[in-house]
């Protein structure tokens, strides 16, 4: 039994039941994520920045996706209790995979709206978690080693750019299966 698991099962079985059933739905929206522990809860992360915890608690389950998820949901919040990075539900009861998927794709468009970092450095993820480019950036400009990747997250492209431009050869990956 890995820790994830040890954790959920560690709750009530029909607890245990809702938070597993929520971690499955996760597992289905973002195939591409993976999971750890984080601050001692269950966590999905993608590009080793956590995308979502959750946890079971005496009397609910919440869910974790950081503040400014819950300010971009707050409309779609308006039936749940909610605190700074917390969603609140129902002990045996999951929110609506309508809802859960809401809060992915939010998540995710918030984690690719995160890069550059200051020290120039990019991600940028698929809605379903799997890597969609990553690189550097040099005054505002592509610069240096860029990998680009299908939504299936295998390598398609692979090149150098300067301020912007491509420089030398790039590499075209096939496509699994292809030849």
């Amino acid at each position: 039994m890995n820790e994830v698991t040890a954790l959920i099962m560690r709750h009530p079985a029909t607890q245990a039941a809702t938070l597993t059933a929520l971690r499955n739905e996760v597992h289905r929206l973002v195939p591409g994520a993976g999971e750890r522990i984080f601050y001692g809860m269950p966590s999905f992360e993608v590009g080793g920045v956590v995308l979502l915890s959750y946890e079971g608690f005496s009397d609910h389950n919440s869910i974790f996706p950081g503040a400014a998820a819950i300010d971009a949901l707050s409309d779609e919040l308006a039936g749940y209790r909610t605190s700074k990075g917390t969603i609140q539900f129902e002990r045996e009861k999951l929110p609506p995979r309508a809802l859960i998927k809401r809060i992915v794709r939010t998540r995710i468009t918030l984690i690719n709206e995160s890069y550059p970092t200051p020290a120039g450095q990019f991600r940028a993820f698929y809605d379903n978690g799997f890597l969609k480019a990553k690189g550097r950036y040099l005054a505002g400009e592509m610069h240096g080693e860029w990998e680009f990747y299908r939504r299936d997250g295998s390598l398609m492209r692979r090149g150098r750019l300067r301020h912007g431009q491509p420089v030398g050869e790039w590499t075209t990956h096939p496509r699994a299966g292809s030849a």
